[in-house]
């Protein structure tokens, strides 16, 4: 992150809020009149003429104003996740008590945090229900049917069994079939699909058919624990003047629509706990990179955990959104240990 002067760093707020709220470039005249009224329009474009230097705001074509860029984006974001703002004490009882109303008349949790998000932030949010991460291999097991079919059975570390029927090459007895349960057990164990995948060419040409079968199986359970998104104020997310074209939506519409790959997306956003932002470029998915995300976890348990958090055009009002998301997870984790045992 660059180093900036005070005054820069107040200045690049001051654009960053303006086009947050106008979805307009800004001119240096309106930051001199608005906001820094003792610096001349000129000390201004000069500053500002710095910050585009830097990389942090650019000057759209057909405009004499300026624009954040993602890095701009970013630098601010650094400078609010540093200063750990939190929500005014009267919004924060206002949306306790609203949750907690509508909770204790039965609303699903993860659904009304995903509404409360969309409707304070006036953006889209997303929600996914606390699921296991521990997709992982603890053992497997090969028992003969008949003939040439083998029952597959994988034990996954969260306590998980996924099984198939898989047809071998050649019939094999009990005692092959169980060397090659420990052969695959002690080479897969503790191992995720990828790294199943890339084990197999370690194993012996027998147990590599059936390690491929467990590469499925954990895809599989992967799959099922992605497999529920809310989502919340789409028609929010369709009014921003960034997507009235097409071509900027229609990507991020289409992971939208595919649930499963919207919440695995997601999840390995947050690869570790706390918010995250995401912003512009910086997305894993080629799709999204018109868009930014604010997410957090929730949930008690570290290998159990949903996501929460916003999305929207990189325009978006970081500074609110941070809080919003940090206090909305805090909301589910009092649900969630309320439900617990």
């Amino acid at each position: 992150m660059p180093e900036l002067s005070p005054r820069r760093e107040r200045i690049l707020r001051h654009i960053v809020q303006e086009y947050v709220a106008l979805a307009q470039p800004v001119a240096s005249d309106l930051i001199a009149r608005k906001y820094e009224a003792e610096l001349s329009p000129a000390t201004v474009r000069n500053e500002m003429a710095a910050l585009e230097e830097a990389g942090l705001i650019a000057q759209p074509h057909t405009s004499a104003g300026r624009v954040p860029t993602d890095r701009g984006y970013r630098h601010l974001v650094e400078l609010l996740m540093q200063e750990e703002r939190d929500l005014a004490p009267a919004e924060r009882r206002a949306l306790r008590s609203q949750f907690t109303q509508l909770s204790s008349q039965g609303a699903d949790g993860m659904h009304l945090a995903a509404l409360l998000l969309s409707r304070t932030l006036h953006s889209a949010a997303v929600a996914t229900p606390p699921s296991s991460t521990n997709t992982r291999v603890r053992r497997l097991e090969l028992v003969p049917l008949e003939d040439d079919l083998v029952l597959v059975t994988l034990l996954l570390q969260s306590g998980a069994v996924r099984q198939v029927v898989h047809r071998a090459d050649q019939v094999l007895s009990r005692e092959d079939l169980t060397r090659l349960s420990n052969e695959l057990s002690d080479k897969l164990a503790d191992k995720t699909a990828g790294q199943v995948r890339r084990a197999v060419r370690t194993l012996s040409a027998e147990a590599r058919p059936f390690a491929n079968a467990a590469v499925r199986l954990l895809q599989q359970a992967q799959e099922q624990a992605f497999a529920a998104v809310s989502l919340e104020g789409l028609a929010q997310l369709l009014a921003q003047p960034e997507f009235a074209q097409s071509q900027k939506l229609r990507p991020i519409l289409e992971v939208l629509e595919q649930q499963p790959m919207l919440a695995r997306f997601l999840a390995e956003s947050l690869a570790t706990p706390g918010v995250q932002v995401i912003i512009g470029a910086e997305n894993r998915l080629e799709q999204m990179r018109e868009a930014s995300l604010v997410l957090t976890r929730y949930g008690s348990d570290e290998d159990v955990w949903g996501v929460l958090g916003v999305l929207g055009p990189t325009r978006l009002a970081y500074w609110r959104a941070l809080p919003m998301v940090r206090f909305m997870a805090e909301l589910m984790d009092l649900v969630d240990n309320r439900a617990g045992p």
